[in-house]
């Protein structure tokens, strides 16, 4: 019978990474047409052909990540030092539902 070897410590290891969050972007304001109407941001967005209303703080978030991209945490501590708000879990849990929606319809993608 065979003896089995000790089976040497570096192919033991476990090495976890860590998927860095995803950072987001945007088209705004290049590729889209804007006015005010009725204190809403109508935004259409050229490449789609899709015109969509925008309430606070869409406008705001957008006008962050065209800048440059960022990830949703980012986004939430940039828009509550502009605002002068705390980054609590409940502005996080906003900004990452208005984030999803933005994605959804094409005004956010991810970089």
């Amino acid at each position: 019978m065979p003896r089995s070897r000790a089976v040497p410590p570096e192919i033991l290891r476990i090495t976890v990474s860590t998927v860095p969050p995803p950072l987001f972007t945007t088209d705004f304001p290049r590729l889209c047409l804007t006015r005010e109407v009725d204190g809403l941001l109508l935004v259409f967005h050229r490449p789609s052909g899709a015109t969509h209303f925008l309430e606070n703080p869409a406008p705001e978030m957008l006008d962050l990540i065209s800048g440059s991209p960022m990830t949703a945490e980012d986004l939430t501590d940039a828009l509550c030092e502009r605002f002068s708000l705390g980054a609590d879990a409940e502005a996080r849990t906003v900004i990452a539902a208005r984030l999803a929606e933005l994605l959804a319809v094409g005004l956010v993608r991810h970089c």
